[in-house]
């Protein structure tokens, strides 16, 4: 199996370089429709297909801002079944991510005609809650799995209503292969390569998003032909954004009914007015700033006359959004810091806005060199302000921890010790209604073995995402439960 995977990365670094260096011969228009009525008698067998089970593995290359170390980005591996209806776009899905430090994701999405939800099965995230997509979900997921099958991939050449016009073809006696270039209604360029002999897709370059697939393995199942092993390579990557593998194709009557219904013992359906943040304090001179879904959650301390915040939330607007919401409760105070337990892009991304205010930026050596690594930060660069923060130091009455665990090189967290109340971010994955996960990643273990070493007395755990009301109890049933 290895001697294979390493076989077709080999390949597919070969037909991505070949895109840009085969010789080539420009072939007439009514050589483009001639070649178009071959594909269509040879994909014939699957043109009538509409309904279909996929099921699919793949390695995903994870961003450098959201692995172990940003100098060396990790992949995750994901597992996926798609069964999509065509006619009636309905779809369901259900996708496990193994991701760093053996966090399991197990979402299952679906749509029907009436509603499009999302909610999880191992529930570390929404618990029994549901979040709703748009209806616009089934195009997004159609477009994105018809991808990873060559006989779907093709068919809006079989669309093409001018071919002699949208659809130019070159064909190369040196690699003996056809290449065809299709300018589609809403103006993409896609370039598809097709290997003559036997007639086989081998990539498709879609140049108008940066995006290109190599298709290989082909082998035959249940009657069909396609290709098992798929490549891509998104946004000029010249290392694989992706390395799929497919495990089965089923042509089915239709979507099992059960699949596009939400399962009993899930809800509520999170609120669409869960948008506007509110400030509340769980402490003197402590505040919550929070929404109704709780997604993000950040702290502000009080300092007679300075503002001490925990949590730079996920981008510049919620930035915004935060800090008004600090100066209409106090105007007269300045925010002098922001506190950042690691540097994910989701926790560092709107740090620019703070650091344009003037306030100093507080993590441990580690964050703030990434942070300072980080490429959206490179114009703004020079308004940044840092402060180190040591393992075990007390700050104005704030005590800091720095760890290092499977979630991220360092990570810590903050204590205040004056009324047991800890701000922490991703140690502990528990969902706004305390449903206890199956399974929990190792580094959930790593932080309540460490808090229990240092005996800290915990009335409130505060959490960065999902819940901002941890209790001990909570924490103790987590530690009882499965765990990775």
């Amino acid at each position: 199996m290895k001697n294979n995977f390493v076989r077709r990365i080999l390949t597919s670094v070969c037909v991505y370089m070949a895109l840009y260096t085969t010789t080539i011969t420009i072939a007439s228009a009514g050589e483009s429709e001639d070649f178009i009525d071959k594909l269509k008698s040879h994909y014939y067998k699957t043109s009538s297909i509409t309904t279909f089970s996929l099921a699919y593995r793949y390695l995903g290359q994870s961003d450098a801002y959201q692995s172990w170390d940003y100098k060396a980005p990790s992949r995750y591996q994901a597992f996926k079944i798609t069964d999509i209806d065509l006619r009636k776009k309905h779809y369901a899905q259900n996708v496990v991510h193994h991701f760093t430090g053996g966090l399991l994701v197990d979402e299952v999405h679906f749509q029907n005609d009436n509603e499009s939800l999302r909610y999880e099965k191992n529930g570390i995230f929404l618990g029994k809650r549901v979040s709703k997509q748009n209806m616009n979900s089934f195009e997004r997921y159609k477009n994105l799995t018809l991808m990873n099958v060559d006989f779907f991939a093709v068919r809006p050449l079989f669309e093409e209503t001018d071919v002699g016009t949208n659809i130019n073809i070159r064909q190369s006696k040196l690699s003996k292969e056809t290449t065809l270039t299709h300018k589609t209604p809403d103006d993409k360029i896609m370039e598809y390569v097709f290997s003559n002999s036997p007639l086989r897709l081998l990539s498709i370059n879609n140049k108008s998003r940066r995006r290109i697939y190599i298709y290989d393995d082909y082998k035959t199942s249940n009657g069909l032909t396609f290709a098992h092993s798929l490549v891509k390579y998104y946004n000029g990557d010249t290392i694989p954004s992706f390395i799929t593998q497919t495990d089965s194709f089923t042509i089915i009557d239709k979507i099992e009914p059960t699949k596009l219904k939400l399962l009993d013992g899930y809800g509520p359906i999170i609120s669409d007015g869960h948008i506007k943040l509110l400030s509340t304090e769980i402490a003197p001179d402590l505040y919550l700033i929070a929404n109704a879904s709780a997604n993000r959650n950040t702290l502000f301390k009080v300092n007679g006359n300075e503002v001490m915040v925990f949590g730079a939330p996920i981008n510049r607007k919620r930035s915004e959004q935060t800090i008004e919401l600090i100066f209409e409760q106090f105007p007269q105070k300045k925010i002098t810091s922001v506190y950042v337990t690691h540097p994910y892009s989701d926790h560092i991304a709107g740090l620019t806005t703070y650091a344009k205010l003037g306030a100093v930026i507080r993590a441990d050596a580690y964050s703030i060199e990434a942070i300072k690594a980080y490429p959206q930060f490179k114009e703004d660069l020079e308004f940044f302000k840092f402060q180190t923060i040591a393992d075990d130091e007390l700050i104005d009455g704030v005590r800091f921890y720095v760890l290092e665990n499977s979630r991220a090189k360092r990570q810590s967290f903050a204590y205040f010790e004056s009324n047991g109340i800890l701000y922490q971010s991703d140690f502990l994955e528990v969902p706004f209604d305390n449903t206890i996960p199956k399974i929990l990643p190792s580094y959930t273990k790593t932080f309540i073995d460490f808090i229990r070493s240092k005996q800290l007395k915990i009335e409130r755990i505060v959490g960065h995402h999902s819940n901002n009301n941890i209790s001990i109890d909570v924490i103790n049933k987590l530690y009882d439960s499965n765990r990775m």
